[in-house]
C-alpha cells in the first residue's frame, strides 16, 4: 500500500493535539512533527495517509474540521504521495543513533560501538523510530523497570522498539498488539532483527486481549490521549495487583485531563511523572 502526506503549517501545541486526534479519526496513519524531525524545511503537523483515501475528500473534512474549531493556520496545505520503497531512503539521509536511558536506537543499516544495550530498527511507517519525546520518555522508563521473569503487554507497539527494549531489559514474554498491518509487519521485522521475536507475541488487536483478568506485571502504552483514556479500564483489568502501567503520548497541557481519568477509572496510584519538551509519561501502579 503506497501513502500520500499532508502538511498542515500549524505552530501551536495544542492545535496540533486537536488536528492529530481528529486526523487520526478520519483514517490517518501516522503524524509526524515536522518542529521535532524532519528532513527537509518544513513545519508543521505532516499526516499520512492510505492511497485509497480520496486526497481532495480528507483535505475537505480537515478544512471543514478546523473551522468549526475556529482554527485559522490551514491557509498553507501541501499534498504529496510517498511510495513506500522511498521511505527507507529518506530515513538514511539522517537518521542517527539516539540514546534513551540504558537503551541506544540504531537504524538497521548502521554499525555503532556502545556500551549502552542496542536497539536496532528498520524505520517505516510505524510509529516508534525513538526520535519522539514520548518514545525516549518510555524507553528511559522501561530502563529503569526490573523486569526480569516479567510479562509485559505492550498496546499499540507500531515498531516495536518498547517490546524489543522490554526484553532486552529482561522481560520473560511480551505480547505486542497494534490495529495497523504496517505496524504489525514492522514490529515482526523488527524483533527478528534484534534476535528476540521469540519473546514478542504479535498480534492485531482484538477483544480477547482485554478480557483477561490480572495477566501482567507491566502494561506499555505509548498512544493519543483519547485513546488511552478509553483503554485505561482495560489495562487496570488486566494488569496485576501492584503492576505497573506506562503510559505516554499525553502533551504537558492535558496532564491534568489524564490524571482526571485515572481518578474516574479509581484503584490505580502515581508512581512516577516525566517530561520531555512538550510531552510527558506518566507511571501507575494498580491497587
Amino acid at each position: 500500500m503506497d501513502y500520500y502526506s499532508i502538511d498542515i503549517n500549524v505552530q501551536d501545541e495544542i492545535l496540533k493535539d486537536v488536528i492529530t486526534d481528529y486526523a487520526f479519526s478520519i483514517g490517518c496513519q501516522g503524524v509526524e512533527d515536522l518542529d521535532e524531525t524532519t528532513f527537509e524545511d518544513a513545519k508543521g503537523l505532516r499526516l499520512f495517509f492510505e492511497e485509497d483515501l480520496n486526497p481532495e475528500s480528507v483535505i475537505g473534512k480537515l478544512k471543514v474540521f478546523c473551522s468549526e474549531k475556529d482554527i485559522e493556520d490551514l491557509a498553507d496545505i501541501k499534498i504529496r504521495n510517498i511510495p513506500k520503497t522511498n521511505w527507507r531512503e529518506e530515513w538514511k539521509k539522517s537518521y542517527k543513533p539516539i540514546d534513551a536511558g540504558k537503551f541506544i536506537v540504531i537504524p538497521s543499516w548502521q554499525t555503532v560501538e556502545s556500551d549502552k544495550i542496542k536497539i536496532f530498527i528498520e524505520p517505516k511507517m510505524a510509529f516508534g523510530t525513538g526520535t519522539h519525546e514520548t518514545t525516549k520518555l518510555m524507553l528511559e522508563q522501561i530502563s529503569k523497570l526490573e523486569l526480569k521473569g516479567k510479562k509485559v503487554f505492550d498496546a499499540g507497539s507500531g515498531s516495536g522498539i518498547l517490546s524489543i527494549g522490554a526484553v532486552k531489559n529482561g522481560a520473560e514474554i511480551v505480547t505486542a498488539v497494534d490495529i495497523d498491518e504496517e505496524s504489525y509487519d514492522n514490529c515482526r521485522e523488527n524483533a527478528a532483527l534484534n534476535d528476540v521475536g521469540e519473546k514478542i507475541i504479535v498480534k492485531f488487536t482484538n477483544e480477547h486481549d482485554y478480557a483477561v483478568k490480572d495477566e501482567y506485571d507491566v502494561i506499555l502504552a505509548n498512544i493519543n490521549r483519547l485513546v488511552l483514556e478509553k483503554l485505561l479500564p482495560n489495562f487496570k483489568k488486566i494488569v496485576k495487583p501492584g503492576g505497573i502501567i506506562l503510559l505516554s503520548g499525553i502533551l504537558v497541557d492535558d496532564n491534568e485531563k489524564m490524571y482526571k481519568r485515572i481518578q474516574e477509572v479509581g484503584d490505580l496510584k502515581s508512581d512516577g511523572y516525566f517530561e520531555m519538551g512538550e510531552w510527558c509519561c506518566m507511571k501507575l501502579i494498580k491497587i
